[in-house]
């Protein structure tokens, strides 16, 4: 008798003689796993979200197989990539079958976050690993009825915005000159810090979108947002839009204390983005202003803890109750730790050591691709007819728009 082996690794062919008859080829099956669903299928409800996350992932992933050259082109400028899906099955419940995403000068927005210290690894897992969610209160909704949407990173890093075709062409005009601007100031500048830029066309709808850094990246809570413009005419806070702004800061007696020095060098910065933004007939802009107060964040941490249940560690891992709330976090490490921590963003500032009511103030320029054009001087001329030519309205000439709005903001530091 022949000894069975006890494993075979291989078998080829198997044949049984029976009644002088070879039976049928038998072939050894092989043994099937069970599917295991990849973590990374991009789902969202919205699927316009869904096509997002999918197109930023193939976008980074492609760009990590080129050789980024040390000098940009004009040609790179004008350059972008495009891919065009007719039948999309896998993840069919959140993704459409249909859609295109294309991308915008790829090489110039990869060299920018290099630029603004932008790993390739966390933009991409920020922005394609979860979902990304939508600001749904005052402005927002304000700006979404006017063909505007915003939507954050789930880490709070970065925002996206949604804006009209107009807008990208303009972009697309002073991307060089912007480019420039930034490698010249070394990332010292308050202007937004653009990191892509993208077309998605969904359900036969077409939707532009820049990525920007999110000015209030830091995982501190905004106990208060203003949107400064140096106007006072129809720049106070409504129910629709709760945002804080010139005249309610100015009722406060609010100021931004930050001490001498620190005053000196965020005023110089403000002094040369201005400059630049009125040389390229730009308008309109508004310093986007978060406070932070540090005793209520210590009150707010502990009456946190006191509500936490008992059971708060999951898998041998510390629980955090916000893990899928749109608030951020507060930072658990001591000041020396978190003050290094929200410098890197770059946005945000401790107040003066010398003052008892400590705050942390997050702030940037905003909307900086609203040119001065034909449309802003026929709003510029109705507004004068209607508030007087000495009013403060926001609708005027770039130059004379810097020169108020710096003005505005040496009175807001000291």
């Amino acid at each position: 008798m022949l000894k069975k082996k006890k494993k075979i690794k291989k078998i080829k062919k198997i044949a049984f003689v029976r009644n002088g008859d070879e039976m049928p080829e038998v072939k050894k099956q092989k043994k099937r796993k069970a599917f295991k669903m990849k973590k990374k299928v991009f789902r969202s409800s919205d699927p316009l979200l869904s096509v997002f996350m999918w197109g930023v992932h193939q976008s980074v992933e492609q760009l990590t197989h080129c050789t980024i050259p040390p000098l940009l082109l004009d040609t790179d400028f004008k350059a972008f990539s495009k891919i065009s899906i007719e039948n999309y099955n896998f993840n069919s419940d959140n993704m459409t079958g249909k859609f295109k995403f294309k991308e915008y000068c790829p090489i110039v927005f990869k060299n920018l976050r290099d630029r603004f210290g932008v790993k390739e690894a966390l933009f991409n897992q920020a922005l394609s690993s979860c979902e990304p969610y939508y600001e749904a209160q005052g402005d927002a909704l304000k700006e979404k009825e006017r063909g505007h949407k915003y939507f954050y990173s789930k880490d709070n890093k970065f925002v996206v915005k949604i804006f009209h075709s107009e807008e990208v062409e303009f972009m697309h005009s002073i991307l060089n000159v912007y480019y420039n601007y930034a490698v010249e100031k070394a990332g010292q500048t308050l202007l937004p810090q653009y990191l892509a830029m993208y077309k998605i066309t969904v359900s036969s709808i077409e939707y532009h979108m820049i990525v920007m850094k999110n000015v209030f990246a830091v995982n501190l809570r905004i106990h208060k947002k203003y949107d400064l413009k140096g106007s006072k005419v129809d720049r106070a806070a409504t129910d629709k839009d709760p945002t804080l702004k010139d005249c309610d800061f100015l009722n406060e007696d609010m100021k931004i204390r930050v001490g001498e020095e620190k005053r000196k060098h965020i005023l110089a910065m403000l002094e040369s983005d201005v400059q630049f933004l009125s040389q390229l007939k730009i308008m309109d802009y508004s310093l986007l202003l978060g406070t932070h107060n540090v005793a209520q964040g210590h009150e707010e941490r502990e009456m946190d803890e006191e509500h936490s249940s008992s059971d708060d560690l999951l898998d041998g891992e510390e629980f955090n109750n916000n893990k899928d709330s749109d608030v951020p976090m507060e930072i658990e490490e001591e000041e020396e730790e978190v003050e290094d921590q929200i410098y890197e963003n770059g946005y945000t500032y401790f107040s003066d050591p010398a003052i008892s009511n400590k705050e942390v103030y997050c702030f940037g320029l905003i909307d900086v691709l609203t040119k001065y054009n034909a449309t802003k001087r026929a709003a510029h001329t109705a507004k004068t007819m209607k508030h007087g030519s000495g009013a403060e309205i926001s609708t005027v000439r770039p130059e004379s728009y810097s020169k108020r709005f710096l003005e505005f903001m040496s009175n807001a530091f000291v």
